[in-house]
Order: structure tokens, then sequence, then C-alpha cells
């Protein structure tokens, strides 16, 4: 995809916690780690980062965990992105010509501009709680054909 494996797994932690881990609700790294499949202490590092940027919070003890501490229905996509890839990746050309732009283009800088401003305006509206409820959807279908079967 346009963004680092790194930047998957947040969106996917987040995503789990939105649903899960909500005002007095605290989740441990393992069952976020055992319900997304991002592994344990690579997830542990990456609650470190979030917890540092203020987007989850974490308590201690036996009740202990983590919660999501910003509005999911405000928390982009692009905000993910840009904060754990930088948004320089949907600007650079795909050809690699470093003066493609206004006064200079490249032969694919009209498809790929068309492209970037769609990409880019997908990442600008949708949001953590868009996501989360997409995969709850899809886990509830999943689950449903597995039974029926």
């Amino acid at each position: 995809m346009l963004y680092s494996k790194y930047c998957e797994y947040v969106i996917k932690a987040l995503s789990y916690l939105s649903l899960y881990g909500k005002g007095d609700k605290y989740i441990m790294v393992r069952e976020i780690s055992e319900n997304t499949n991002i592994p344990y202490y690579f997830l542990s590092k990456i609650f470190q980062d979030l917890a540092s940027k203020n987007w989850v919070t974490s308590k201690k003890g036996k009740k202990g965990g983590f919660s999501i501490s910003v509005d999911p229905n405000k928390l982009t996509l692009m905000d993910i992105i840009s904060w754990s890839d930088g948004i320089h990746n949907f600007s650079k050309c795909i050809l690699g010509d470093k003066e493609c732009g206004s006064e200079f283009k490249c032969e694919l800088h009209n498809k790929c501009s068309y492209l970037r401003n769609e990409i880019t305006d997908f990442f600008d509206t949708m949001t953590i709680k868009d996501v989360a409820e997409i995969n709850r959807q899809h886990a509830f279908a999943h689950k449903s054909d597995v039974l029926n079967n």
C-alpha cells in the first residue's frame, strides 16, 4: 500500500481500541495482539509511541492496559500516516523526476495527480471510527459465514 507496516499496525491497533477500549475500559496489549495479528513486542513499542503522542492512555495493574484517548470520529488516516510515515510519500513523482510539479510535468503527471488527489481525499476523510466500523462489520459477516457452513 502507500504506507509502512508500522502505520498499518497503528491503524489496526487504534481501530481495535476504538471499538473495545473506550472510557474506563482498558485492553491489554496481549489481547490486541492476538485479535489483530500484530506481533506482541512490536505492538508494545507502538503503544509506547502512541502514548507519547497522547492518542492512548495506559493503566497498570490487573485491569490495566490501553485505552484510546482521542476522539476516533476526528482522528483521520491522514493524521496517522502523516505522523508515522510523513506525507512526502504522496507527493513524489512516480517516475522519480525531481522537478515534476506545476512547472515541469512528467508524462504521467496528470493521471497521477488525479489519483493522488483521490487517495489524499480518502485518507483525509476516513476516520479510525470508520475503519473500526468496517472491521466490526467484516468480522461479524465472517463469523456468520463460519457459523452457517
